[in-house]
């Protein structure tokens, strides 16, 4: 949090006066403020008034230095975020993630360990392991890291330590985890397919939350998201047999549920030539799907095996990104217009926001293509290269930001004036604030010069 003002609105006023009725009492007593009587006029005399004028003067420039900028009349210019020094060091090889879920805290992933930190740099805890090519999945305070790439270990991290680990048999091929923790994996299984979800209730293979396997290896899981309670599984597919073929099934969970149904299986929603790109469970059951095409809502229940599509937004862009932000809200960056497009689409670079609802909250046009794009704390994190722009759920400017190095991931920490940039070796912290003089100076060298010099 930035330092409070020096002056608050409800009390500027009672700081000021007692200097001034200071600068009377001064005047008096020196002998400086005499009175003439002569036909009933009060005057100054000339050294009396010239000191009042300065005391009046001087206050009047120590109200605009302390107060003019804190009520809000000080330039935009006068803010900028302001490297903190306190910067994070790794190797370029070490699979650096970072991650934050709207608190003062902040993960931080390598192939060697997981940790957590403030903004301070503080450190709340560790946990060593090791990943040749470690991956990060998160959301909130959850955060999964595993490999990949026949990988066959996953291990679930929350904001107190480690939960639970997962060993499987057979290669990994992605996982995800949700809010309330619960992890969903897919992996190669006897020839086919294989999804997982366990939590820190059946973290064990042999038994499992939920398992659904598919022994086709054209048939593959692309993706699998869990609702926040638990109930539903959405499996995205991808069916190359005869003409590649993307649906998305809805699964229950429980056997209870599941009673009288194939596997769990109450609704499937096709996406006849479209490429799922993206799942994420809203607040309240919904279910966003990201196509090539479109971007669509479904609810889920409330009744039992109930499914239905309740928006549509049809794409006149490629995306070039899709966030989701806290079950409330997603924000996609266009690319280029789609070759089948009818409309004019979008310029390149333009950022649409939009609730759970599918209604839209906001628009920003970035100018370019995006290359970066992240949400949290109400707002996001849009750039490209070295240059970022931080914007509120309304599409509103809230700064720019460029860096000095090459830029790998920027998010928001304890709010949207702090931030960390991470580049390939590095990862610093910065903070938006007033400029002060100090801050345009040159950083003095930290060694010495001592030479044996020789002028023979």
């Amino acid at each position: 949090m930035l330092p409070a003002p020096p002056f608050q609105k409800s009390s500027w006023g009672a700081g000021l006066r007692p200097a001034i009725r200071s600068s009377y009492l001064t005047c008096f007593r020196l002998g400086m403020y005499t009175s003439h009587m002569d036909k009933e006029k009060f005057t100054l005399t000339a050294f009396a008034k010239v000191l009042i004028g300065v005391a009046i003067v001087g206050v009047i420039v120590l109200a605009q230095i302390f107060l003019w900028p804190w009520l809000g009349f000080g330039s935009e210019r006068e803010m900028a975020l302001v490297g903190t020094g306190r910067v994070i060091t790794y190797a370029f090889d070490a699979g650096a993630a970072f991650h934050s879920g709207d608190s003062r805290f902040f993960y931080f992933a390598t192939s060697s360990g997981m940790r957590m930190l403030d903004s301070n740099e503080v450190l709340m805890w560790s946990e060593a392991y090791s990943f040749n090519h470690p991956w990060l999945a998160a959301r909130g305070d959850f955060v999964a890291v595993g490999e990949t790439r026949g990988g066959r270990n996953i291990r679930v991290f929350d904001s107190g330590g480690a939960v639970f680990s997962v060993s499987l048999d057979t290669p990994i091929q992605s996982f995800w985890i949700n809010e309330s923790g619960f992890l969903s994996v897919i992996a190669e299984h006897d020839g086919g397919y294989i999804v997982y979800v366990f939590n820190r209730y059946r973290p064990t293979p042999a038994e499992p939350l939920f398992s659904w396997s598919v022994f086709d290896n054209l048939i593959i899981p692309t993706h699998a998201e869990v609702s926040a309670d638990g109930r539903y599984i959405a499996i995205g597919v991808m069916d190359l047999n005869f003409n590649v073929r993307h649906s998305v099934q809805f699964r229950y969970m429980s056997q209870w549920d599941a009673w009288g149904t194939d596997r769990g299986l109450f609704a499937t929603e096709d996406f006849p030539g479209q490429i799922i790109t993206a799942m994420r469970f809203m607040n309240g059951n919904r279910l966003v799907v990201s196509t090539t095409a479109r971007i669509s809502g479904f609810q889920l229940g409330p009744g039992h095996a109930s499914s239905r599509r309740i928006w549509d937004i049809p794409l006149e862009n490629e995306k070039t990104h899709i966030e989701f932000y806290d079950g409330t809200h997603f924000a996609f960056a266009t690319g280029a217009r789609l070759p089948m497009a009818t409309g004019e689409g979008d310029p390149v670079g333009t950022v649409r926001i939009y609730g759970a609802n599918g209604i839209p909250t906001g628009m920003f046009e970035l100018g370019r293509r995006a290359t970066h794009l992240r949400m949290g704390r109400n707002a996001l994190i849009v750039g490209g290269d070295r240059s970022f722009h931080a914007v509120n759920l309304r599409g509103d400017l809230l700064w720019d930001h460029t860096t000095l190095f090459d830029t790998l991931d920027v998010l928001f920490l304890d709010d949207t004036n702090t931030i960390l940039v991470a580049g390939s070796n590095q990862a610093e912290i910065f903070e938006r604030r007033r400029l002060r003089e100090a801050d345009f100076r040159e950083p003095e060298p930290d060694f010495d010069f001592d030479f044996d010099w020789d002028f023979d």
